[in-house]
């Protein structure tokens, strides 16, 4: 088993948990377990909710369960207990890390158009989502490399910082998509006044789960800037799971959502024709 001889500048960057804390290592494996368990249903509930296998919402929810969650919850245990080389966790993580955060924005994005029909909006939210992605995840990976092998303080210093910096931008990027949505769809609640009491019902869960992601991102930032890092990496896997099944959950009320604005769109076009 590879040993690394340089010392983490925060514990868990480089090496394996050194404390002995029986609640804290059963609170990792606890949250990790959950993670892939739920990671796994997601991928089962993916296939028996879409009658369609196509289209972005379905393989970001796919692909971002199944490479991203998996892979990164997998290099987390293999890491944080010394269960394999450390080049082996390294790699699962930072590419799964890679996969999941970039693929729930685009599970973000993909439900925009449900809402937002303003095509310049949607083409802003994408091309910020392809722009952070490459400014941001190559210099984490380049630095969580050489954190790891190269075991020289500048690269340390740079993860850290730099663990921060990709952190708060995908939180706002997040928030910048999630607060879209809530204002796109205020706006529709407000354009059509005659909706039911099930479709505002409808709104107010959607409403309610933006809030709820943007929480659980908040609670990161902060664990993060605590220089909890441990703490940070596995709850970060964790609640990407609960952000996807809360996608899950409303995305049968999404679809109605979508087809009843469009019907109702067509009344009214039919009734000035």
């Amino acid at each position: 088993m590879v040993k690394i001889n340089c010392e983490a500048p925060v514990e868990g960057i480089v090496g394996a948990y050194t404390d002995n804390s029986f609640a804290f290592q059963a609170s990792i494996t606890s949250l990790i377990g959950c993670a892939m368990y739920s990671a796994l249903e997601l991928i089962v509930l993916v296939f028996l909710v879409f009658s369609r296998y196509h289209g972005l919402y379905f393989w970001s929810l796919l692909i971002t369960s199944s490479c991203g969650i998996i892979p990164d919850a997998l290099g987390l245990v293999l890491k944080y207990f010394e269960l394999a080389p450390i080049w082996i966790p390294v790699t699962l993580s930072t590419a799964g890390w890679t996969i999941m955060v970039t693929g729930q924005s685009l599970v973000l994005y993909s439900r925009l158009h449900l809402v937002v029909y303003n095509t310049k909006v949607l083409r802003f939210v994408l091309g910020m989502i392809i722009f952070d992605a490459i400014t941001m995840q190559i210099p984490q990976i380049i630095a969580s490399y050489g954190a790891v092998f190269a075991c020289q303080k500048h690269f340390m210093r740079f993860f850290n910082i730099w663990e921060k910096v990709q952190l708060t931008v995908f939180f706002v990027q997040e928030i910048i998509i999630s607060t879209i949505f809530i204002v796109a769809a205020m706006r529709l609640m407000r354009l059509n006044p005659t909706w039911t009491k099930r479709r505002s019902n409808l709104m107010f869960q959607l409403l309610t789960m933006n809030f709820a992601i943007i929480a659980m991102d908040v609670s990161l930032l902060t664990l993060e800037f605590l220089s909890l890092f441990i703490l940070q990496t596995v709850l970060k896997v964790f609640f990407y799971t609960v952000k996807l099944k809360l996608e899950i959950a409303v995305l049968s009320r999404l679809s109605a959502f979508a087809r009843s604005h469009y019907q109702d769109e067509s009344s009214g076009l039919s009734g000035l024709t």
